[in-house]
């Protein structure tokens, strides 16, 4: 049903050629309108793959078909601002401006003793030391010794906290792009929808080998959390969800018609 290309720096690719036919034996067996039935479905899972992308307060559990509420929302605020404290110190503004004017370059000391990694002053230098400590693999940085952590003035501090929780849902956005252009009905968390706009995503549906199939393809910083054990876990559960809805489809036409069913 979905052919997918999630990608933070490279693209991975999910097969799910097994699934497709799953869906395709579904829709047949119930007898729906099958191009209807994988639009509506492939929106769910890409939906459901939203569901574990952080931030998420808690690990996703139980049939909620919210991508994320806002307790997600407030602890990827919180996780920012824990990961930015792991790495920059904000001393009081008398001691910053004498490490601002007497270690221009290089570590801070304090006799003989390295107390900092340095003096940041600009969002660009702030980056860079980000990025630098960050775990390529869950995108968050390590916790940084006092003499480790870079230097920055408070109003710095607060205007790089800033930028960074302004981006809070940009993969899960990556993946709403996609469920929308899927389905247009979706609803999509306010928080998660204002990220669309700067999120790389796309969803289409296409006839391949004489069957509908939906494509999406999301790039976003966030979505290397997609790993194949994650998507099977997905899979399963769309399965049957998407059975339990033919099911009730075909219940709900049949008592129109006038036959009784169990």
């Amino acid at each position: 049903m979905a052919k997918s290309s999630i990608a933070t720096g490279k693209f991975i690719t999910l097969d799910d050629d097994v699934f497709q036919h799953k869906i395709r034996k579904l829709a047949k067996k119930f007898g729906v309108e099958e191009k209807a039935f994988v639009k509506e479905q492939g929106a769910a899972f890409v939906n459901d793959i939203g569901r574990f992308v952080p931030p998420y307060k808690t690990f996703p559990m139980g049939k909620s078909k919210k991508m994320g509420s806002k307790a997600d929302d407030k602890a990827g605020q919180l996780a920012i601002m824990y990961d930015l404290k792991k790495l920059f110190f904000v001393p009081n503004a008398a001691v910053y401006t004498w490490a601002e004017n007497k270690f221009k370059r290089g570590e801070i000391f304090k006799g003989r003793k390295v107390i900092g990694a340095g003096v940041a002053k600009s969002i660009d230098e702030m980056k860079n030391f980000h990025n630098k400590h960050r775990n390529l693999r869950t995108g968050r940085p390590r916790s940084l010794k006092g003499f480790q952590q870079m230097w920055v003035s408070e109003k710095l501090f607060k205007k790089y906290y800033a930028l960074e929780k302004a981006d809070v849902g940009t993969a899960k956005g990556a993946l709403a792009t996609a469920v929308k252009m899927l389905n247009p009905k979706y609803a999509i968390p306010a928080w998660i929808a204002k990220q669309m706009g700067k999120a790389h995503g796309s969803g289409r549906c296409t006839k391949i080998g004489g069957s509908w199939t939906a494509v999406f393809k999301c790039r976003a910083f966030g979505l290397q959390h997609v790993r194949p054990s994650m998507v099977a876990v997905v899979q399963k559960g769309r399965l049957k969800a998407m059975e339990n809805r033919l099911k009730f489809l075909f219940k709900d036409a049949a008592k129109k018609t006038g036959w009784k069913v169990r």
